[in-house]
């Protein structure tokens, strides 16, 4: 049986794959982890049409004052600071606690839950941290077919 980790990382990208489909985009991935996992691209936007994405997926978050806080790795935080040019996002997966809750299926319905969330942390300071930086992902910011459009409109404009 595979470790929850990796079950939760597996859930965390076919909720990706699902919602980037489903708002008709496409998507890659990294073979080599060089900081970022993939990128989204929506084909038919003008000028930069494509965004890196760093995923990941936690039962450990807490929610306060409409933010998702999340202890990231300071590296993966470090590297999604750098201004390369070209937009890139965390995309974070939050997933209840009970591992029975993960996915739910009857003869209507599969639903992965709970939701995923993204932020742009390109332009903030690096961290000196040594193992983790807390970071806030507003929830406002759903990933979800429409909200695609939302996270393209506010990162290429």
């Amino acid at each position: 049986m595979l470790p929850d980790t990796e079950i939760q990382k597996e859930m965390s990208e076919a909720y990706l794959q699902a919602v980037v489909l489903r708002a008709g985009f496409n998507l890659s991935y990294f073979k080599n982890d060089r900081g970022k996992d993939g990128t989204i691209e929506a084909p038919n936007r003008r000028g930069i049409n494509k965004i890196d994405y760093q995923l990941k997926s936690t039962t450990r978050y807490s929610i306060r004052n409409s933010v998702v806080v999340y202890a990231l790795d300071v590296n993966a935080y470090n590297y999604l600071v750098q201004d390369d040019g070209f937009p890139s996002v965390l995309i974070l997966f939050i997933m209840p606690d009970d591992e029975d809750q993960w996915l739910v299926q009857s003869d209507d319905e599969l639903c992965i839950r709970k939701c995923a969330y993204w932020v742009s942390l390109m332009g903030e300071p690096r961290s000196s941290n040594r193992s983790t930086k807390t970071v806030e992902v507003p929830v406002a910011n759903i990933f979800s077919p429409s909200g695609l459009d939302d996270m393209f409109d506010q990162l290429v404009s």
